[in-house]
C-alpha cells in the first residue's frame, strides 16, 4: 500500500481484519491536520463501524445534516436533506478530517498484521506476473519492498499511478476557490451545508461541532492566490459579514484550490489498484470525494482478501473497476453540476438559474426529487461479482444493492444494527419458513455467517434475530427467501431453496479461479 490517507488506512484495516498482512508506505510521520473533506454518508460510517472507528467519530460530528442553496438577494431556492438512512447510520454528517485519520492512524499502528512505514518517499515501482517491487528512500537508505499486490492510495498527485502509465479522463474547472476553516465560531447554526449563489461571489458555509465553521469563497480571474490567502485578505472575507472581529489563532487553514474533474482511465494495471483520489478526482461541491474513495476501499479490500485466501482469481479482481468506476464518474458530474448551480456571477445567467429552480420545485415529484437529494445516488453494483435473481424477490432487497440494516434483537435480548451479526466476511441470511437452512456445503467453504432473520414479535434462538420493525421481513412469504450477502455488505443474491445449485455455479465463476497467491 503507497500512501496512509484515510483511504489507503481504510484499505489497511479491512485487508488485515480479513487477515491479510499489509504493508503502508507513508511519506509522513505523523497523521494529517489540516481539515479537507468535511462531509460523510452513512455508507461511509458503515465501513468505519467495520475497523471500530465510527463511534468515536460520530462523537466529534455533527450528525443529520442537510443543505440549503441560497440566489440573488440571499433569497432561500431550496432546503434538502437525504432521504432516511436505510443502512443504520446518519444519512449525512459533517465531520473534522483531522479527527478522523488520527482515529484510523492510531487504529493503524496498532494492528498486528499492518506494517506501518512512515517517512518513506516511494521511488520506483515494478511489476511481473508474481508481485510487486516498490523502491523507497527510507530513514535516507534505498529500499525495495515485494509483495503479491499493490494498492495505489497517493492522493490526487499519485507516484503509484503516474508510474503505471494511467491517464486522467476530464477537465479542470477554471474557477478557483479559497476555503477558510476557523475555530471558536460563536454563532451557533442550524445544521445545513449553506451554497450561497449571490451572482456577486459566491461561497458555502459549512457549520461543524465545537465551534468548528468552513467557510468558501470564488475568486475572481486577477486575484492572486498568495494575496488572497494573507492574514488581511483573509480578515476582509470574514470580518464583518460573518463575525465582528478575526483572531489569527482561529483560522486553522486557508488555501486556494482548484476543483478538478478526472477520472483514471483504468483503475487496475496487472497487480496494481488505484484508489481515492489517485482513481478520481471532483469538485467538492456534492460531498462526494473522501466518501467515493472509502467505498473504492471497501469494494476492493474484500475482493484482494479472497484472492490472498486462494479462493478467487483476476475475474473477480476486474470488477473493481466494473463496479466502481461508473459510480465515480457519476458522482463526478454531479458535484460538477452543483457548482455550475453555485458558481454562476452572470446577472442574466443567475436571475434565469433563480427562476428556474422555483418554477421546478411546483412540481411535487420535483421538488421530492431535490429536497431529498435523490440526485447523490448510491451505487448499483448489478453489473458485477453478484447473481442476477430469478426465483425469489424481498421488498426493499436489491442485487448489487448495499443490504438494509435494520435494528434487531438476539437471543440474549440484546438490541442493535444488524451488522454486529454478520461478521467480517460473506453472510447468508434467510427470511421467512420454517428453520431449515440452505444446505449446500458451498457455503461453509466461502465462510459464510448463518443468520435467521425473524419477523417482529418472535423470540429469536442461538443464530437468529428478531427485527424490531419489519425491515427485511415486510412481505416475506411462507417459504424461505435466502439473501446471500458480501463482505461490503451489497446483496450478492436473492434465491428460494430451488434456485440454491444455479447461485452457487454462477459464484464459483468469481470464487473458483485459481488463485496466484500460495
Amino acid at each position: 500500500m503507497v500512501g496512509a490517507g484515510p483511504i489507503g488506512m481504510v484499505a489497511a484495516l479491512l485487508l488485515a481484519e480479513s487477515g491479510v498482512t499489509t504493508t503502508i508506505l507513508e511519506k509522513q510521520t505523523e497523521p494529517g491536520d489540516l481539515p479537507r473533506a468535511i462531509s460523510l454518508q452513512d455508507e461511509s460510517f458503515r465501513t468505519f463501524e467495520q475497523i471500530g472507528v465510527a463511534d468515536a467519530l460520530k462523537a466529534e460530528s455533527l450528525l443529520d445534516t442537510g443543505s440549503r442553496y441560497f440566489g440573488l438577494g440571499d433569497r432561500l431556492l431550496l432546503e434538502a436533506r437525504p432521504t432516511a438512512s436505510r443502512l443504520g447510520h446518519p444519512a449525512k454528517t459533517q465531520f473534522d478530517q483531522p479527527i478522523l485519520e488520527r482515529l484510523l492512524w492510531e487504529r493503524t499502528l496498532a494492528h498486528p498484521d499492518i506494517e506501518f512505514v512512515r517517512g518513506a518517499e516511494v521511488t520506483g515501482l515494478v511489476q511481473d506476473e508474481d508481485g510487486v517491487t516498490v523502491s523507497a528512500v527510507i530513514d535516507g537508505a534505498s529500499e525495495q519492498i515485494t509483495a503479491s499486490w499493490l494498492i495505489g492510495a497517493d492522493g490526487g498527485r499519485s507516484f503509484v499511478r503516474t508510474a503505471l502509465g494511467i491517464e486522467l479522463e476530464g477537465t479542470t474547472q477554471p474557477q478557483r476557490w479559497i476555503v477558510i476553516d476557523l475555530a471558536n465560531e460563536p454563532t451557533v447554526r442550524d445544521p445545513f451545508a449553506e451554497f450561497h449563489g449571490d451572482g456577486q461571489r459566491p461561497f458555502v458555509l459549512v457549520p461543524g461541532v465545537d465551534g468548528r465553521l468552513r467557510l468558501e469563497f470564488m475568486l475572481f480571474d486577477d486575484e492572486d492566490p498568495d494575496a488572497m490567502t494573507t492574514p488581511d485578505a483573509i480578515r476582509d472575507l470574514v470580518v464583518p459579514r460573518f463575525r465582528d472581529h478575526l483572531d489569527p489563532a482561529d483560522v486553522r487553514r486557508a488555501a486556494v484550490y482548484v476543483a478538478h474533474q478526472r477520472v483514471a482511465r483504468t483503475y487496475r494495471s496487472g497487480r496494481a489498484f488505484l484508489v481515492g483520489d489517485a482513481a478520481h478526482l471532483m469538485p467538492p461541491f456534492a460531498g462526494q470525494g473522501l466518501n467515493a474513495g472509502v467505498r473504492d476501499a471497501t469494494n476492493l479490500a474484500w475482493k484482494l482478501a479472497e484472492v490472498c485466501r486462494g479462493r478467487a482469481g483476476d475475474r473477480l479482481l476486474d470488477t473493481y473497476e466494473v463496479e466502481r468506476r461508473p459510480h465515480g464518474r457519476s458522482m463526478m458530474v454531479v458535484s460538477r453540476r452543483i457548482g455550475a448551480v453555485v458558481m454562476g456571477t452572470n446577472p442574466v445567467a443567475t436571475r434565469l438559474r433563480d427562476a428556474t429552480v422555483r418554477a421546478l420545485s411546483l412540481i411535487p415529484s420535483v421538488r421530492s426529487f431535490l429536497a431529498n437529494m435523490r440526485f447523490i445516488t448510491p451505487p448499483d453494483y448489478s453489473a458485477g461479482a453478484v447473481v442476477a435473481p430469478e426465483d425469489a424477490a424481498l421488498d426493499g432487497v436489491a442485487v448489487g444493492r448495499a443490504l438494509s440494516q435494520p435494528a434487531v434483537r438476539d437471543a440474549s435480548e440484546k438490541e442493535g444494527g444488524l451488522d454486529a451479526h454478520l461478521g467480517l466476511g460473506w453472510s447468508l441470511l434467510q427470511i421467512g419458513g420454517d428453520s431449515q437452512p440452505a444446505v449446500s456445503p458451498f457455503w461453509d467453504a466461502i465462510g459464510a455467517t448463518r443468520v435467521r432473520v425473524l419477523a417482529p414479535g418472535h423470540a429469536p434462538a442461538a443464530g437468529e434475530v428478531a427485527e424490531t420493525t419489519p425491515v427485511l421481513t415486510a412481505g416475506a412469504g411462507p417459504a424461505p427467501t435466502f439473501v446471500l450477502v458480501r463482505p461490503d455488505r451489497y446483496v450478492a443474491a436473492v434465491f428460494g431453496a430451488a434456485g440454491e445449485t444455479r447461485v452457487i455455479d454462477t459464484l464459483r465463476t468469481f470464487l473458483t479461479e485459481p488463485s496466484p497467491v500460495a
